[in-house]
């Protein structure tokens, strides 16, 4: 069953490949899943509950302008987020402590696309931009029956860089696209960062 699946996309992508391949568009647009693996471990510091390296519950949307055959110019608005807890429960003393982080990234740059072949357009770009960061962390304590919370959010907003390269499969002007790259936070505490995109792609 999936080899035959996978027989007849392919199939299709040779067949409708040439017209792709032909197709002088304008524009061109992107959206769909992305996952972040950042180094930073700790922002919310009176908290024992660290801050994720991963975080899969991520998107992306783009929209390329094309000023030639090869490049294109790019805007690209994204965002990821986590949330976890921690509970160690006790007839004498409970602790519950919880985190949520999230972070939004607006940037703008440069794509360069590869010779296409019949199907596949490979592709590189640079993004420059910013991003903005929240966390809340909250610890809560009961000893016996009386509780107390103690709650912490930060936020900001820093430079941010991004190096991306893929590829786009497409059939006529609907296509999928993954990419792989790498994005850099500039900060009070600099963040390195992978990222894994896979999304769909519509050219006008």
């Amino acid at each position: 069953m999936v080899r035959g699946g996978l027989f007849a996309t392919g199939v299709l992508l040779i067949v409708a490949g040439p017209a792709f391949a032909q197709d002088a568009s304008r524009a061109e647009i992107s959206a769909g899943w992305r996952q972040h693996h950042v180094t930073i471990t700790s922002v919310v510091r009176p908290l024992q509950v660290e801050v994720p390296n991963d975080y899969p519950k991520g998107w992306y949307a783009d929209a390329a302008v094309n000023v030639s055959e090869k490049f294109a110019i790019v805007a690209e608005a994204a965002g990821s987020r986590f949330e976890d807890a921690f509970e160690q429960p006790s007839n004498v003393v409970s602790i519950r402590e919880s985190l949520d982080v999230e972070f939004y990234t607006f940037m703008g740059g440069v794509r360069v696309r590869a010779p296409q072949t019949a199907w596949a357009v490979p592709f590189g770009q640079v993004l420059f931009g910013g991003v903005r960061n929240t966390s809340v962390g909250e610890r809560t304590i009961t000893v016996f029956q009386t509780t107390s919370t103690t709650r912490q959010e930060e936020t900001s907003s820093d430079a941010a860089l991004a190096l991306d390269g893929g590829v786009t499969l497409a059939i006529g002007r609907i296509g999928v696209r993954a990419s792989v790259g790498y994005a850099r936070f500039f900060g009070t505490a600099d963040a390195d960062a992978f990222r894994l995109s896979l999304g769909a792609a519509f050219r006008f």
